[in-house]
Order: structure tokens, then C-alpha cells, then sequence
């Protein structure tokens, strides 16, 4: 019983840190994103959850992985920098690891959100779930379950100790 409550702290207090820096990373410029597609597996696969610190153009080098708008279309894409063009201002031709080519576009530097920090496997299926109405619920509902079938218990115990002092204290 002492493990299926320690697991559950630890899950629960995991659960709180993931939550708490994804509300209060962003206000410090720093974005954490799902992975949607293969282009950068096996460094980052499809549901890893990325998190990208803003960087300035100057700090960006060949090798890194940095998230950007798409000059196409818009969407955020993390690929890795595989040439940097031109000096002020610096432009960066990107490339996904798992991809045969070079992305068919130059990225500007005022594209550029930021680089990768780091990234966290698999963590973007749950992000993405609790995103949904039956992932809103059972994350609220579950939580609120488990403390009130808690509370139960205690007060079953309470009770039950106080039973057990009233009969000892009547038989003596």
C-alpha cells in the first residue's frame, strides 16, 4: 500500500511540475510543443513533447535543432540547422533527420523561435489527450476521486478507532 502511494505521489507531483512549467514557460519566451511527424525521429519521435528557448540568431550553429516557422505555410517545424547563409542577416537552411533532402526553403532569422533544449519522449500522446473533453474530465475527475475515496477512508478509520476506544473505556 505504501508503494501504490508513493508511485501515486510521485505521478501526481510529476503531473503538477509538467503543468506548471507548461503555463509558466511561455512567459519567459519558451515554447513546449507536440512532435506531429517522423521528419526528426529517432532524435525526436512522433509524440515527444519539445522544449524551445528563445536564442539569439548569433547563438544558433550547425548541428542545432531550432523550431521556426515555416516561410511556407506557417507551422511550427523543429528541424536540425545544417548551414547557416549569409552573415547580417543570417539565414539557415534546415534539414529533419529522418528526411533524404534539405527543407526546399531558407529559413529567415525573424522565423526563428528558438532552439531545442530539450525534449521529453512520448509525453506529447498524453499532452494531446488531456487536450480533449475525456482528457479534461479524467484528468479533474480522477485526481478528485482518488482524494475523496482517501478522505473516506480516513474518516472510516477515525471512526472505527473511536469505536474501538468507547468499548474499551465502558469495559473498564
Amino acid at each position: 500500500m505504501k508503494i501504490i502511494r508513493l508511485v501515486g505521489f510521485a505521478l501526481m507531483a510529476l503531473l503538477l511540475s509538467a503543468a506548471l512549467f507548461t503555463l509558466v514557460a511561455p512567459r519567459f519566451g519558451w515554447r513546449v510543443d507536440n512532435v506531429l511527424s517522423g521528419s526528426m525521429e529517432p532524435k525526436l519521435g512522433i509524440g515527444s513533447v519539445v522544449i524551445t528557448r528563445p536564442s539569439p540568431a548569433q547563438d544558433i550553429r550547425i548541428g542545432d535543432i531550432i523550431t521556426f516557422q515555416s516561410p511556407i505555410n506557417g507551422q511550427l517545424i523543429s528541424h536540425r540547422v545544417i548551414a547557416v547563409v549569409g552573415a547580417d542577416p543570417q539565414l539557415f537552411r534546415t534539414k529533419g533527420d529522418a528526411n533524404q533532402t534539405a527543407d526546399p526553403f531558407i529559413v529567415p532569422t525573424s522565423n526563428v523561435v528558438g532552439k531545442v533544449s530539450f525534449h521529453i519522449p512520448c509525453l506529447g500522446y498524453f499532452t494531446r489527450f488531456i487536450k480533449t473533453r475525456w482528457g479534461v474530465l479524467l484528468t479533474l475527475f480522477v485526481p478528485g476521486l482518488i482524494i475523496v475515496a482517501s478522505e473516506i477512508r480516513n474518516m472510516w478509520r477515525e471512526m472505527s478507532a473511536q469505536e474501538s476506544e468507547r468499548k474499551r473505556s465502558c469495559i473498564q
